[in-house]
């Protein structure tokens, strides 16, 4: 394999289009395996060709490196913000955290009897404090919700963890992500900060995609 980290990209050419696919990889090379996260999408050329997959077939793809979307180095506490498939790079960075840096995930699905993804992983993480807090939610359930709900739940300690240095980092749709971005807008006015500032400071970093 070649070499690639939790966050960098796996851009898959489905057969009949010459237009790659782009997948936020949840492992590194170090780990010995290459894994992603997909919905399947109704009518989607690509998500359904690999979700038709069988053991031995063969994809075209290639990786592609994104140093722009990974915690930056240092013992600053870590918050990660995430809805369906977007939990991969996530778990991955939280998997790679053997150092254990203080790291908070937000995370939202629909139900967590059918989509609860990477809940055994992460209670090990939590375990071995690789992850400090695991904070998920689902919109499928009675008096469920959706992550900027459960994020501005927690608005006086994510508004702490950012005096403190924290970094954010978002993988989702562009809808959530533009929900989160006004949910950490608001939490962060009383401290004269905002998202753009967080982005100027390398302290806020986005990997988002359609909802198609």
């Amino acid at each position: 394999l070649p070499r690639f980290e939790a966050g960098d990209l796996l851009a898959i050419v489905p057969p009949g289009s010459s237009q790659p696919r782009f997948y936020s990889l949840a492992s590194g090379s170090k780990d010995g395996f290459l894994e992603i996260c997909v919905r399947k999408h109704p009518g989607g050329l690509c998500s359904g060709m690999l979700h038709g997959l069988h053991p031995g077939q063969q994809i075209a793809a290639f990786v592609q490196a994104n140093p722009h979307f990974r915690p930056a180095s240092g013992k600053a506490p870590v918050i990660l913000i995430g809805a369906g498939a977007g939990i991969g790079p996530l778990a991955g960075f939280i998997r790679n955290n053997t150092d254990k840096y203080p790291m908070y995930l937000y995370w939202g699905g629909r139900d967590p009897a059918s989509d609860f993804l990477y809940e055994p992983e992460l209670g090990e993480y939590l375990a071995d404090r690789r992850l400090t807090q695991l904070h998920a939610v689902f919109s499928r359930v009675k008096e469920g919700g959706y992550v900027q709900d459960r994020v501005l739940d927690h608005a006086s300690q994510i508004r702490r963890l950012i005096e403190n240095g924290a970094q954010i980092l978002v993988c989702g749709s562009r809808a959530m992500a533009t929900g989160i971005m006004h949910a950490v807008d608001g939490i962060l006015s009383p401290l004269n900060l905002d998202v753009q500032t967080l982005k100027l400071q390398g302290r806020y970093r986005e990997d988002v995609f359609g909802s198609a």
